[in-house]
């Protein structure tokens, strides 16, 4: 697992490298694939990857590992033979979608076959990707679909045992299908809007992070990290709805959403993969509020914005592995 942390670690760096390149911020001696490709390394070689690995440790087969792996050498591709990338990025998907099957026969719950279902996205979009010889619209909002349903079956998971009506179940599962179904269907862009603001909506309203934000420490830090996410999920379904900045609105649930949803969970799931105790200090808020300072940028001054959010994810990796080894330090 180490090993595997150690190369999604350098294709973070180097997908958030590309995405500063594309503000105008050369921070980093980055080739030319780093920038063509920054959406791929982001979702596949780094996220997509990063989801498989929790995966494989929940099915505990050694062959499982072979997913992950995947992912990291149609990474690698990229730099060398390019062509590779989407059918072994397809492959990732495919171990994905069967893992989640295999975990969802396990345990056949409602967040186990969202799962299955969000990482079927990731593979249509990814086969899509090959088939076509280019990243489309289409794919940028299936991958979006992946990382967003993934986090909120995650989070049905985690508040599942909190009192709730029928008909919010319900709701979810229906808001669940429509986002599947939105970025395939004529005005894609309209219908992934609208699914993203309900279910912005239906996780503010239902989430166990309300609660948790009145307590102190971690939970707190958590629950401040998820609530800003549902409001940037909320506020790029607006713009995508609208068909305003879409720059922002696809960085929106991108970073947004999506890193926070990261900073949050990360000194929950990180720990657990390691299996090692979780360590907790109120310096991560520091990266949270650059972040959100980054995107508030974004439309006005993107260098500025550039170096707030890459300094906001770098930070946090960073901030957060040195309070961990300072926790086993004292503890030794």
């Amino acid at each position: 697992m180490i090993l595997l942390l150690i190369p999604m670690m350098v294709l973070l760096v180097l997908a958030i490298g590309g995405g500063a390149w594309r503000l105008g911020v050369d921070w980093l001696p980055l080739t030319q694939t780093g920038l063509i490709y920054h959406g791929a390394l982001m979702v596949n070689g780094f996220f997509a990857t990063l989801i498989s690995c929790e995966r494989c440790v929940a099915y505990g087969d050694r062959r499982a590992w072979l997913v992950p792996l995947c992912g990291i050498l149609a990474s690698v591709s990229l730099w060398w033979a390019p062509a590779l990338a989407p059918p072994l990025y397809g492959l990732l998907a495919a171990g994905m979608t069967g893992l989640s099957w295999l975990l969802w026969r396990r345990q056949p719950q409602d967040f186990t076959l969202l799962l299955v279902l969000a990482c079927g996205s990731l593979l249509l979009a990814n086969l899509y990707w090959w088939w076509l010889g280019g990243i489309a619209p289409v794919v940028l909002r299936a991958w979006l679909v992946f990382l967003v349903l993934t986090i909120a079956a995650e989070r049905l998971e985690l508040s599942r045992l909190l009192p709730r009506p029928l008909w919010a179940r319900r709701a979810f599962m229906g808001l669940s299908g429509l986002l599947l179904l939105a970025p395939w269907l004529p005005s894609g862009r309209l219908w992934l809007g609208l699914a993203l603001i309900l279910l912005a909506l239906w996780l503010w309203r239902f989430d166990i992070a309300r609660k948790t934000i009145r307590t102190s420490g971690l939970p707190r830090y958590v629950a401040a990290c998820l609530l800003s996410g549902y409001g940037w999920l909320a506020l790029s379904g607006g713009l995508w709805l609208s068909g305003a900045m879409a720059d922002m609105a696809l960085h929106g649930v991108m970073l947004g959403f999506v890193m926070a949803m990261v900073f949050g969970h990360a000194p929950v799931i990180v720990p657990a993969l390691l299996n090692i105790r979780c360590y907790y200090h109120a310096l991560l808020y520091l990266p949270l509020l650059v972040l959100q300072l980054g995107l508030v940028a974004r439309p006005w001054w993107p260098q500025v914005s550039a170096h707030l959010t890459s300094l906001a994810v770098v930070g946090f990796v960073l901030g957060f592995m040195a309070i961990q080894l300072r926790g086993q330090w004292r503890l030794q």
